[in-house]
């Protein structure tokens, strides 16, 4: 579809890991590692190009950005994938949350398409569950590079700061909470394996 043009991926990927104790981007699930198989999904989505915060490391098919301010954590990430990025929008992931099923993103990219208000197009189109915001799966605008190093600049990092300042919409899925909890913990990957040999039977990992 033409109008997949306008859609990048974006892959936070430049944390350090600390809770996880080695880069939770390598870790393996389903025979990929995580960065692997979000690009697979983004694949999927027919949307690109990828690319990936931070600036440690390289991937096939994938362009890797270093933060231009270092240590700013996924707002800074955010911040220099945007300025690199030709295509009005992005999809919006973190690294560690490989599970996420490719119906909810191809739903939330579709109904971002779809709005046909102008305003809510152009502010973050974020991911709700029961309440919960998630300010780091999402649609952004990568027209809000220069806003998000303002906010940088002048008064930290936080992602809200940016949603509070730009306006956002949320977008509201009924979703089982474990499928986009963020696997940043040993004990949260030891729990996504075992889910991984016995699924529940509403999932069975397999894109749906």
């Amino acid at each position: 579809m033409a109008w997949k043009k306008d859609y990048s991926l974006l892959l936070l990927a430049g944390g350090r890991s600390r809770r996880m104790g080695q880069d939770k981007g390598q870790l393996l699930f389903q025979g990929k590692t995580f960065v692997e198989g979000l690009l697979e999904k983004g694949r999927q989505l027919g949307i690109g190009p990828a690319y990936l915060s931070g600036g440690g490391r390289k991937e096939a098919n994938v362009q890797t950005v270093p933060d231009i301010y270092p240590d700013r954590g996924p707002l800074g990430g955010l911040h220099a994938c945007m300025k690199a990025m030709a295509a009005p929008y992005c999809l919006v992931l973190p690294v560690d949350v490989p599970q996420i099923p490719l119906e909810i993103l191809e739903e939330l990219l579709n109904a971002h398409h779809e709005q046909e208000d102008a305003e809510i197009r152009n502010r973050p189109f974020i991911l709700r569950h029961g309440g919960r915001k998630e300010p780091l799966i999402g649609i952004y605008p990568t027209a809000l590079a220069d806003l998000a190093g303002e906010i940088i600049r002048e008064q930290g990092a936080k992602v809200f700061a940016l949603l509070e300042k730009s306006g956002y919409t949320c977008y509201d899925v009924e979703v089982p909470e474990w499928m986009v909890d963020n696997i940043n913990t040993p004990e949260a990957y030891e729990a996504l394996l075992e889910m991984e040999k016995h699924p529940p039977a509403s999932h069975k990992f397999d894109g749906s």
